[in-house]
């Protein structure tokens, strides 16, 4: 009965991790499927966009979602909504405290 317990216990706290993006995504995995590497650069300092590394990891989040929902439309800002569209807003999270801390 104790092992039944342990086996249910650790699946009730597994199972919402394995579908929570906040919980799992990984910002550096995230930045490289999500292609901001190609104008970014692998390394984020930027190449055709601007260098996002060791940016505030709150200014890197606000800006993406001002860009996906229209409400930024300075600089390039128009070539990065096409871009930014899908990113959620964990996903955007995850990012930012991945660059940041580049």
């Amino acid at each position: 009965m104790k092992l039944l317990s342990g086996i249910v216990s650790a699946a009730v706290i597994a199972v919402p991790m394995m579908f929570s993006t906040a919980a799992s995504a990984d910002g550096g995995a995230l930045f490289k499927a999500k292609g901001c590497a190609g104008c970014h650069a692998p390394n984020a300092m930027g190449a055709i966009g601007p260098r996002l590394a060791g940016q505030q990891e709150k200014y890197i989040a606000e800006q993406f979602k001002l860009i996906r929902d229209g409400k930024r439309a300075s600089g390039k800002s128009g070539m990065m909504a096409g871009a930014v569209k899908s990113v959620t807003d964990d996903e955007a999270a995850a990012i930012a405290k991945y660059l940041s801390a580049l």
